[in-house]
């Protein structure tokens, strides 16, 4: 059995460089499905929203007109 080879310190940090970069890699992958998955939600819903929220205004306008 031969005993475990010793990394010298520019191959361990570099090793490490190249470990963060993958997770940043995941990370930023992940994060960018989700804004665009969220961006495509709020461009739906903010239109229903406003709309929603003129149309009970609306609604409360016409109830005191009406008094």
């Amino acid at each position: 059995m031969t005993a475990p080879r010793r990394l010298t310190p520019g191959a361990r940090a570099r090793r490490a460089l190249a470990l963060d970069a993958l997770a940043a890699l995941a990370l930023a992958l992940v994060l960018l499905s989700l804004a665009a998955g969220l961006g495509v939600v709020a461009a739906i819903a903010l239109p229903l929203l406003v709309s929603g929220l003129l149309w009970i205004g609306a609604e409360r306008l016409l109830r005191r007109r009406r008094r």
